[in-house]
């Protein structure tokens, strides 16, 4: 231990070089992303007991610290992660906001124009111009129903997409962490506990990254390291070893992505751990606005396809015969096969039929615009509505429900085996006109009342404001006015979010920069500061020579 006045200089020397370039690491650093401001903090030295006193040995470093709290940086990565999430689930929801909103691409002046030309059928069932402009109105709505159809499909396409690159970005960052964790761990060891402050910036910085990407919770260990985990769900990060994320088709529908941790040959799937961020936000956006959304608008199409057909059939054509239907018959299995999938796991090789029905009291009506599970237990089959988790059991597994016909269409179904049924997901992509000569328009009666009867042509018009949806409450109009609402609704309330949100983040930002960034002015004080201690210091050493020469002058004399 260093005593007297050459002692307490050279402790003072090294402590205020230290300060003076530890603020030059502060000042280099300034713009530097992650960085935390650093500061010396010193202590005495202990003192020696001297002629019955304690006397001072000068100062010595006792750590080089971070400007760190916990909680701040906690509230950046929780606010930040909320963030992204608002922000990505807004921007996904305007797109599609903007496509069934804009007059261009919505179904209401199609819908409009189709019963207008029905209209003029029952006006003059004798023009064929009318039937034909009624079938070109009808190939013109079928059409809009397969462009939203088709933009809603490419708004999936371009979620699962963006899937893969994000999740190599997050095993980027996890492998970091990892990476920096074995290194931080060896150096408290080599530093006898002392933070390496600069490794731990590098490590806190990849953490904020992962949490844009996806919420995660951080775990500290006793050794310096950290353990990060999904949300509340597995672990990404232990110590220095960090899981990979895949992506691949999930466990029912092949064109559906699952994030998954690689296990070898049994992946882990974690899609519904995954909370927040980037992937969070476009989770949720498939969730809640496309798919309630996709099914709707299928839901409208299969009413139109059975309503319309329906009243077609009630009629005569121009020849005199019964109406034939419309638009495609939605109301059979082959018009919507890849409606139904089993799962990756099954031991049986049913195939499963899904087609709406037109039975009385389980029609166009009764449709759930919902997705379906059906497993099978071995004795019981049970059908899962999946929108409000509503049960229906049977002994086979043909069901009657929602305005559904679902059966079998090959194979068997062996226990354990499980189905996801999606009926009305892409409905709105299989309507069509089948119907081409106008001569088949089914505007008369039956029995038919000549050339001139109008009765099931009236009956076809009156089918617009008629409530033969959503039990009974809606028509085709107003069917398509709340799903736009409803996507509208949705698309503001993320637009307040995703803004609440920013203002969130910003202010965190601002509360944390406060403690622990680099402010140049305070920096430029320190400089001054220190430089004059660290003069005052050179300025002891000097006393102390003098001193000492002094000392050796009078024992020579």
């Amino acid at each position: 231990m260093p005593t007297g006045l050459l002692g307490i200089a050279s402790t003072a020397i090294m402590a205020n070089q230290r300060q003076l370039a530890t603020t030059g690491h502060n000042i280099a650093n300034v713009n530097t992303p992650g960085y935390h401001r650093q500061t010396v903090d010193l202590t005495e030295m202990d003192p020696s007991f001297e002629g019955g006193q304690f006397m001072g040995n000068g100062v010595r470093i006792a750590t080089i610290a971070r400007s760190y709290d916990n909680y701040l940086d906690t509230q950046v990565r929780t606010s930040l992660s909320a963030s992204k999430d608002a922000d990505t689930y807004f921007q996904l929801a305007q797109q599609i906001d903007n496509v069934t909103a804009d007059p261009a691409t919505s179904l209401a002046s199609s819908l409009q124009d189709f019963f207008d030309a029905a209209q003029a059928v029952a006006n003059d069932p004798t023009s064929t111009a009318a039937r034909q402009l009624l079938l070109s109105n009808g190939s013109n709505l079928a059409q809009r129903f397969a462009t939203l159809n088709t933009r809603m499909d490419q708004l999936r396409e371009q979620v699962d997409q963006s899937l893969t690159p994000t999740v190599e970005e997050i095993n980027g960052y996890t492998q970091g962490i990892a990476k920096l964790n074995e290194s931080i761990v060896a150096a408290y060891s080599q530093a006898s506990g002392n933070p390496p402050n600069d490794l731990i910036d590098q490590r806190d910085l990849l953490v904020e990254k992962l949490s844009g990407k996806m919420d995660v919770q951080v775990v500290k260990d006793s050794t310096g390291a950290i353990n990060v985990y999904a949300g509340n769900g597995p672990a990404l990060v232990l110590n220095n070893q960090a899981v990979r994320l895949g992506v691949q088709a999930s466990a029912y529908d092949p064109f559906d992505k699952d994030i998954v941790i690689e296990n070898g040959e049994h992946p882990i799937g974690i899609t519904q751990s995954v909370q927040g961020g980037e992937l969070g936000g476009s989770h949720r956006f498939t969730k809640d606005v496309l798919d309630p959304a996709q099914n709707e608008l299928g839901r409208l199409a299969a009413g139109i396809s059975v309503l319309i057909n329906d009243q077609q059939r009630t009629g005569s054509d121009s020849n005199g015969n019964p109406g034939v239907n419309l638009f495609s018959d939605l109301t059979d299995p082959s018009a919507n096969r890849f409606t139904s999938f089993g799962k990756n796991t099954n031991t049986g090789d049913a195939v499963l039929t899904v087609a709406f029905d037109n039975a009385p009291g389980n029609g166009p009506a009764e449709l759930a615009a919902s997705d379906y599970h059906m497993d099978y237990d071995g004795s019981t089959y049970t059908l899962t509505r999946l929108g409000d988790n509503t049960r229906f059991t049977a002994a086979t597994p043909e069901f009657a429900v929602d305005g559904l016909r679902i059966g079998v269409e090959s194979g068997d179904i062996q226990a354990g085996d499980s189905f996801l049924l999606r009926p009305e997901r892409g409905a709105a992509g299989r309507l069509s006109v089948d119907l081409t000569d106008p001569a088949l328009v089914a505007a008369g009666g039956i029995p038919p009342g000549g050339p001139g009867d109008n009765t099931n042509a009236r009956a076809l018009a009156d089918l617009q404001h008629a409530n033969s949806l959503l039990g009974g409450k809606a028509s085709f109009g107003k069917m398509y006015t709340h799903l736009v609402g409803d996507i509208g609704t949705k698309t503001q309330a993320a637009d307040i979010q995703s803004t609440a949100q920013k203002l969130l983040l910003e202010q965190a930002t601002s509360e944390r920069e406060a403690v622990s960034g680099v402010n140049l002015d305070e920096e430029a004080a320190n400089l001054v500061n220190f430089q004059q201690a660290y003069q005052a210091s050179a300025q002891l050493i000097s006393t102390a020579n003098e001193t000492f020469n002094s000392l050796l002058g009078a024992m020579r004399g």
